[in-house]
């Protein structure tokens, strides 16, 4: 566990190479409806920082995916940080992208769920602190409320499940698979994040976190991360864990037609692919058990249609068209002078999605 600002607040000191982003998803699950946004910074090893801002929109078997790339004066470190006028705090966020003759921009604010949580297992902290890494979840498990507009067309959001993440690294992780979900469809209250890395031998490090009635099972923490499994194979990805009490297998899958394609950059100036979308479809399988040692019984099946995949790596532009569009940010939003037209971040009148 955590507090909130402080698993939020910037750690990038100055120097590089470093890497760091904060990244919302939110999904309606209704309206088969997803956005990810991202907050990023990257500065290579002479201390040239790139920060950008990147938002992507699902829906149906639609999606894109926009960036615009900013002076590195555009970044603010404080609270609360930003990238140009666009801002992030623990409580709420607002930006706009534009690229390719698309659009989006948000005006979004956030409804606590779950406690705040450090995903590095504690015996690992260490090692991670030594590499300058980390990740942390801010809002595990949230609710979303507040307006987007895209390509002109106002989508309102009203407590609709999200989350908010942070991750930073000197030497970015290039080989990953990534999802989470707080959108199911049995149990509105219950909530997982599975992050797989690979590291060198390919030896894959499993980061399961699954929350539900109350508890909070943190499959990465000793002795239970010996028990979990990962099977990525895009577009879906098996895995499963345990602990004492508890133990889950399941299956992500995405579809290419919704989701986008981009790239990342490593410390040395290269681009790597991933794949994401925030509409994949989740089955989760929980079993229980009275206490260690005796046999497992079926507990509860989950179902989503709006989970959150991403894998890094190789093999993940199978099918995926939907390519990441990149310009650099126009005077006005590298100023961090607010818009004078009507927009999300100057707060347009609410209405129903897909009006």
């Amino acid at each position: 566990m955590g507090d909130r600002g402080s698993l939020n607040a910037a750690r990038w000191n100055g120097s590089g190479p470093w890497s760091e982003a904060w990244f919302l998803t939110c999904v309606e699950p209704r309206n088969g409806i997803g956005l990810w946004v991202r907050y990023a910074l990257d500065v290579d090893g002479n201390g040239q920082a790139v920060p950008s801002l990147w938002g992507s929109f699902m829906e149906g078997n639609r999606a894109f995916a926009l960036r615009n790339v900013y002076p590195a004066a555009a970044f603010r470190r404080i609270e609360p940080m930003g990238i140009g006028i666009a801002e992030l705090t623990e409580s709420g966020c607002s930006g706009d992208v534009e690229a390719g003759g698309r659009s989006l921009r948000w005006r979004l604010f956030f409804e606590a769920g779950a406690d705040a949580e450090d995903v590095v297992p504690a015996p690992l902290r260490p090692i991670a602190a030594l590499r300058g890494s980390g990740l942390a979840l801010p809002h595990p498990a949230m609710r979303v409320s507040g307006a987007l507009e895209v390509d002109g067309r106002l989508v309102d959001l009203d407590g609709a499940p999200g989350a908010l993440g942070h991750l930073w690294a000197r030497e970015r992780w290039l080989t990953y698979t990534w999802a989470r979900c707080n959108a199911f469809a049995e149990d509105s209250s219950a909530s997982i994040d599975l992050t797989a890395v690979r590291v060198p031998g390919g030896v894959q490090i499993p980061l399961f976190t699954f929350r539900s009635g109350g508890d909070v099972h943190r499959f990465q923490d000793p002795p239970w991360i010996l028990l979990s499994r990962s099977s990525p194979a895009p577009p879906a990805w098996h895995f499963s864990a345990a602990d004492a009490r508890l133990a889950i297998d399941g299956v992500v899958r995405g579809r290419p037609a919704s989701s986008v394609l981009v790239s990342y950059l490593d410390s040395r100036g290269g681009e790597h692919r991933c794949s994401n979308t925030e509409l994949a479809e989740m089955e989760l399988r929980v079993r229980v058990r009275a206490f260690p040692g005796a046999p497992w019984r079926p507990h509860a099946t989950l179902t989503s249609t709006a989970a959150c995949l991403e894998f890094c790596g190789a093999g993940v532009e199978q099918g995926v068209t939907n390519r990441l569009l990149t310009e650099p940010a126009d005077e006005e939003r590298a100023s961090g002078r607010p818009r004078a037209a009507a927009g999300p971040a100057s707060g347009p009148t609410r209405v129903a999605p897909g009006g």
